[in-house]
């Protein structure tokens, strides 16, 4: 067992939840149509100790309170943004990518000693190093893969592919060993001989498409490209449909030659450039699949995540390729094709992708063989977890606002993750420099460097699991920065009551290229994304309930993954190259991060917008009507089917309600004269509380269906989508797969937690209703 962290003990946690069965559907309706009448005036009540302190006094000349917060902001975030340097973060990211770091190797524990060190050397002494037990998975170093398209009659070799991605003299740091290991995490070593088809991104529309022609999966070896969806899904849906094993591969159309010239010549894919990855099943449930940690808590991931260790990973084997290897495996569909004008007919267009032939789906006529040689050993990975202390660290009345980034790589990982190590390290150094002018937090701020989060968000999640309990009390705000900088346009994704925060940041900070505000030239397409899942702030938003941001710099507006991503030339010499030459990108994001940060560990009353929360809702019902609509017809049963939404709605009703009283709230209390900060704390902590932990009430105890350990009902990962977000998940899903009774008892679920939460924010209470809005009845 590790030490649980120095934190004081946890006083608040997620009401009880009965049986879903105990409620009647009648009961339901009474307590929401209670809950929602209408309340044409909204009042808005303090205590009289605020009305003593926070009274408005316009006779009174000196400055408001909103205005000492003001100066108060503005002079701590001088300071801060005063110690960030381009040539540090330099320096930094050199460090780190001087030789390759995989989760649980000497290289790792090498990087998380450097980090630990340089936060102490700041000032930040309370860093500590901790151990996390897991089950990982590595490529046998003495045995390299082997991949071989054989003539069908003689079962000779037709063409032998390289697997390797050659030394480049432009790159120092790609002459590692891993480079003639392209593997993919949690694939099982394995040996298969077998007719290729090709399905696109190995969505489960794309397996359709093939059964629609008349492609036959089973005992085929399947052909994916990178895109659209979580590569460890793509495998899953192969899997289930009889696959003998997985090839996946970097098409150009997703981040090669199309996109511009190659590497080393420009910052795109080469054709022997190959993406390495785990294949772990993760919308099913993130983190270690063997839960290694939990062993000695008598706790298996059965327990956990409602799905035994081996169900959660590939049972057959997978290899990631370059599409120089790529090329012949295709081109040999479209020779199956002129030899027998019966067989592997062509691909739709939406199957088509950047190489010069064109796509069939196969089978083949000749055969494919791979092998693979991995390993899983249950080891050590290491978090390292700094705190900047609060004046009330280890009490009850703190609150954490925790600052995440991942420092295990494939490789070197300039970009990801180290870029965002990089810009870590500068804003601890800015912390450091606000600690020796004798600034503390009003709130602690926890620095995290995971480790295990390329395998599966190991690092994170453990963390996450262990310490639930504190989390839950005390955690106001998790921000995640994965990759810093690939390049200069910013995007994020966030809880949608952040927003605001985040728009008012990108409008303040200063773009290094143009010295414009980052928003008016500098943003990716999109705008401020729903989250999903794919880095490290998934266990503390789906699992916990607590309100994530993740950003980052991007290498193309549109979104466009950077042509480098997890292979070895991921390194400082691209970087230095393309991504970020001067390092300005990089002290940008560590700005925009220190001061939202700061912003959010130090102000009065926290930056959270519930009316922008609230539009939100009102959108995601906007979407599940057209997606209804859609789908009508398509039940289990046929006729004509759709989905009840009334009691949603008025939950999201109700929901607008609470946000407009507490947002007049958070107005009133900036009115206010003043007074000693200590006591306006205490008497503005019922009200954080409400803006904080309304987000907790978002999660289900019972999970979402098939996904226990994903428990918000707002928004998770998509189920074969793995890394983008769906609204209303529980209920979308049901509906995609025509599901109509289980969408219907989802739209309880979900319209029984807004409700919760809607009393919550309004009132700071949890009444009796909570678990009502979850009865599963038809």
């Amino acid at each position: 067992m590790h030490p649980r962290p120095r934190y004081g003990a946890a006083v608040m946690h997620l009401p009880k939840l009965g049986s879903w069965a105990s409620f009647a559907f009648s009961s339901v309706v009474l307590f929401l149509l209670l809950l929602l009448v209408p309340t044409p005036t909204i009042t808005v009540t303090a205590t009289s100790m605020q009305r003593r302190r926070l009274r408005v006094s316009e006779s009174d000349k000196s400055p408001s309170l909103q205005q000492q917060e003001q100066q108060r902001q503005a002079q701590v975030e001088s300071t801060f943004v005063a110690a960030l340097s381009a040539e540090s973060a330099r320096a930094s990211l050199q460090y780190l990518t001087s030789e390759p770091h995989m989760a649980g190797t000497p290289g790792d524990l090498k990087m998380a000693k450097y980090v630990q060190a340089q936060w102490q050397s700041f000032g930040i002494q309370e860093a500590e190093i901790q151990p996390v037990s897991a089950l990982l998975s590595y490529p046998l170093q003495d045995k390299q893969p082997s991949l071989v398209l054989l003539d069908h009659i003689s079962n000779t070799p037709l063409f032998t592919a390289a697997l390797t991605e050659p030394i480049l003299t432009e790159d120092p740091t790609s002459d590692t060993w891993l480079r003639n290991h392209t593997y993919l995490g949690y694939s099982p070593s394995g040996n298969v001989t077998a007719p290729l088809v090709y399905a696109n991104y190995g969505r489960p529309e794309d397996f359709d498409v093939l059964e629609a022609a008349g492609v036959a999966v089973k005992g085929t070896i399947v052909l994916v490209r990178y895109g659209e969806c979580f590569r460890g899904l793509k495998v899953m849906n192969a899997e289930q449909r009889g696959a003998l094993g997985v090839l996946v591969y970097s098409d150009p159309q997703q981040d090669g030659f199309t996109a511009g010239p190659v590497y080393p010549a420009g910052p795109w894919r080469p054709p022997f450039g190959v993406q390495r990855g785990s294949v772990q099943f993760l919308s099913l449930c993130a983190g270690d699949p063997g839960r290694a940690a939990l062993i000695e808590e008598g706790l298996t991931a059965e327990d956990v995540c409602g799905y035994a260790t081996e169900d959660m990973k590939p049972k057959i084997p997978v290899l990631p390729i370059s599409y120089g290897d790529a090329t012949p495996f295709l081109q040999s569909l479209a020779d199956a094709a002129a030899a027998d004008g019966s067989r592997s007919p062509i691909a739709p267009p939406s199957f088509q992708g950047g190489l010069n032939l064109t796509y069939h789906m196969g089978p083949s006529v000749d055969l494919v063989g791979f092998a693979t040689h991995n390993q899983e050993l249950v080891g050590d990975i290491w978090n390292v977890i700094g705190l900047v202390k609060s004046p009330y660290f280890g009490t009850r009345r703190d609150r954490l606002v925790v600052l995440g980034n991942h420092r295990d790589a494939w490789v070197d990982g300039a970009v990801d993750p180290n870029s965002g190590t990089a810009a870590q390290l500068e804003v601890a150094k800015g912390l450091g420099a606000l600690l020796q002018t004798g600034w503390k937090p009003r709130r602690t701020i926890v620095l995290a460097s995971w480790s295990g989060e390329e395998l599966g968000l190991i690092g994170s999640t453990a963390w996450g699991e262990k310490h639930a309990e504190e989390l839950d009390s005390k955690a106001v705000l998790y921000v995640n920065v994965d990759s810093a900088v690939s390049g200069p346009f910013f995007q994020a994704g966030a809880t949608p009551s952040l927003k605001p925060l985040l728009e008012t940041l990108q409008e303040e900070v200063r773009h290094p290229y143009d010295g414009q505000p980052v928003a008016r030239n500098w943003t990716a397409e999109g705008g401020i994304e729903i989250l999903g899942s794919g880095s490290d702030y998934t266990v503390f938003l789906d699992h916990l309930g607590i309100s994530s941001i993740d950003m980052g710099a991007l290498i193309d507006r549109h979104r466009r993954p950077y042509g480098m991503y997890h292979s070895v030339y991921d390194s400082y010499a691209w970087m230095s190259r393309f991504g970020d030459p001067g390092y300005t990108l990089h002290v940008m994001m560590s700005e925009i991060w220190g001061k939202l940060a700061l912003r959010v560990a130090d102000s009065l009353v926290l930056p959270l917008d519930h009316d922008v929360q609230a539009k939100a809702l009102r959108g995601y019902v906007e979407e599940l009507e057209k997606r209804v609509e859609r789908r009508e017809g398509g039940g289990e049963g046929g006729g004509r089917l759709s989905l009840d939404l009334t009691l949603l709605k008025r939950a999201v009703w109700a929901y607008g309600v609470a946000a407009k009283k507490v947002g007049a709230e958070v107005d009133s209390s900036w009115k206010g004269e003043g007074g000693r900060e200590e006591w306006m704390l205490t008497c503005l902590a019922p009200l954080n509380d409400r803006l904080a932990f309304t987000e907790r009430r978002f999660c289900a105890n019972k999970g979402l269906p098939r996904r226990k350990w994903f428990k918000h009902v707002l928004q998770a990962p998509g189920l074969y989508l793995g890394y983008k977000g769906e609204s209303l998940p529980g209920v979308t899903q049901a509906v995609s797969d025509g599901k109509w009774g289980l969408a219907q008892e989802q739209v309880w679920v979900a319209a029984g937690r807004i409700a919760a939460a809607a009393r919550f924010l309004g009132e700071g209470t949890e009444g009796e209703e909570g678990e009502a809005g979850m009865v599963a009845m038809k």
